[in-house]
């Protein structure tokens, strides 16, 4: 059900009937009061005049018996008049002396203006008559008081014809501005807003394309100015939203995308967990094997065929082994035991190692550090495992040698992880990394800043579809028998277990970049 609403017009010129018969009505009020205020005021004067007049034609030592002479005369014409209603004067004792027209008789105020000699006025209780009272002296002493009332009717009658005059301009002038405001409201106002109401319609419907021109004031045109804003505003948000649909759905096929790929990841973890549990009953026939292969190997003699096949038992052996602790490593909690690491000493001291034992043979090395390194506290033992691991990983993407770039440097400083090139992809350890690619300069985590451990290489790199896997566990790109595809599960379990996390960066053919980030505590975070 439709509400019923007042059109705009009517509503405004309301309004303003209302606020003028208010203030009408406080301006007739006023103003009446005011003139009834005068006429009293004008009527009391008159009063004094004609009762000083009258006094002043008594004779001298006027009694109850002499005639008041002249001031009878006077008496007698105002009694014609309409608007004098009696006189009396009145002893000292208290006896009246004369009356003419007056039905009050004597009434306090006489005696108090003889005993006061004051002149003094009185309205009656309905407000119909005015008295005026004043003493009559001889020869300095008050021998007579007299009083003389007055009506108020003519002047009562005056005001209402007053009245009825100007309730007749104010419904002239009334009726003359209802007219021109209907007229002038109805061409500047309403007009404009119906013109403004049916480009709404356009909208609702789906027309972006209208504008609006109407005439009328500065408001008025304001007003269209903002909806002709508005609209183009509209129009402009329209296509935002259809570009943000079409992002959004593409991004719902990467998150699909993803969350197939973090649940591969969990059941591969929980698969190497099961296979570690093994790990432990495996453990020890093979330590037997091993065992007995080395007897054996001092009782087969001279025989070539023998000691090949001995060879293979103890290689293919020894593999197992190393799947094996590779297991062990990536499924048992390690307890950590932190302390205090020069983080730069333990690369090199790792460098120097693995640099004895060959294996950056055919690889340039450099290490740098930023300014004002700090040392976090961290477990120096599984760092380094970390730093062997990375390094090996290293090694082995560059078989035909090249060079391997160690930076060390606080996070705010990073260059190679916080500037990504545009042929290159970021992903990290974490589930929330793989929605994005981790690329901030700083690491907002717990209020920590992060130190920043960058292994660079320039070898094969990693191809876009492996760089998210690279982290599984028995994810390997090597040839058969030349890795576990455990090394960098490892890696990114201690880093993990460290408080930090480990981001790569890779470009197919020009190398990776794998940065390792440790929170470390600052003057800020440290002191309470």
């Amino acid at each position: 059900m439709k509400i019923f609403r007042f059109s705009l017009t009517f509503a405004i010129l309301a309004s303003l009937s209302c606020l003028l018969v208010l203030t009408w009505l406080l301006l007739s009020l006023i103003s009446f009061k005011t003139s009834e205020k005068d006429l009293l005021a004008q009527k009391s004067e008159a009063g004094r005049l004609l009762l000083a007049t009258f006094i002043h034609l008594l004779p001298e030592g006027f009694g109850p018996e002499e005639s008041p002479g002249p001031a009878q005369r006077l008496a007698l014409r105002l009694a014609s008049e309409k608007s004098f209603s009696g006189i009396i004067v009145v002893g000292r004792d208290g006896r009246e002396l004369y009356r003419i027209a007056d039905s009050k008789g004597v009434d306090g105020k006489l005696g108090e203006v003889l005993r006061t000699g004051t002149e003094t006025a009185a309205l009656t209780g309905d407000g119909r008559f005015v008295s005026r009272y004043a003493p009559i002296r001889e020869k300095g002493e008050i021998v007579a008081a007299a009083r003389m009332t007055l009506s108020l009717a003519p002047e009562y009658a005056r005001l209402s014809q007053s009245i009825h005059i100007f309730m007749a301009y104010f419904v002239l002038d009334f009726l003359l501005l209802l007219g021109f405001g209907s007229y002038l409201l109805s061409r500047c106002i309403v007009l404009p807003i119906k013109r403004l109401l049916a480009s709404t319609g356009k909208i609702a419907a789906g027309d972006l394309s209208c504008r609006v021109k109407v005439p009328g004031n500065a408001e008025i045109a304001a007003l269209a100015e903002s909806f002709n804003t508005m609209v183009d505003a509209l129009r402009k948000k329209r296509d935002e939203v259809e570009t943000h649909i079409r992002s959004l759905e593409r991004i719902n096929r990467e998150l699909q995308s993803a969350r197939e790929e973090s649940i591969r990841s969990e059941k591969m973890a929980s698969v190497g967990l099961l296979a570690a549990g093994t790990a432990h009953e495996i453990g020890t026939p093979l330590a037997s094997i091993m065992g007995y292969a080395g007897l054996l190997r001092d009782e087969i003699g001279e025989s070539p065929e023998k000691a090949d096949y001995l060879a293979r038992i103890e290689e293919e052996a020894g593999r197992i082994d190393r799947i094996v602790r590779g297991l062990l490593d990536y499924a048992r909690p390690s307890r950590t035991e932190p302390e205090e690491v020069d983080v730069v000493e333990l690369l090199r001291s790792t460098i120097d190692m693995l640099d004895r034992q060959g294996v950056f043979r055919n690889i340039e090395i450099s290490l740098s550090e930023g300014s004002s390194v700090p040392r976090p506290s961290t477990d120096r033992h599984q760092l380094q495992q970390v730093f062997t691991n990375l390094f090996i990983n290293a090694r082995d993407a560059m078989p035909n040698g090249g060079a391997l770039d160690v930076r060390v440097l606080m996070g705010g400083q990073a260059t190679a992880a916080g500037q990504v090139q545009p042929s290159s992809v970021i992903r990290g350890r974490r589930r929330d990394d793989f929605s994005k690619a981790f690329s901030a300069q700083v690491i907002p985590h717990e209020g920590n800043r992060y130190l920043c451990i960058e292994v660079s290489d320039t070898g094969v790199g990693i191809e876009p579809e492996n760089l998210e896997r690279v982290f599984d566990p028995f994810f390997t790109t090597k040839e058969p028998g030349k890795g576990t595809g455990l090394g960098l599960a490892v890696t990114a379990r201690i880093v993990d277990s460290l408080g930090g996390r480990i981001t790569v960066e890779s470009i197919p053919s020009a190398g990776s970049t794998f940065t390792v980030w440790l929170p470390v505590e600052t003057e800020e975070n440290s002191n309470p």
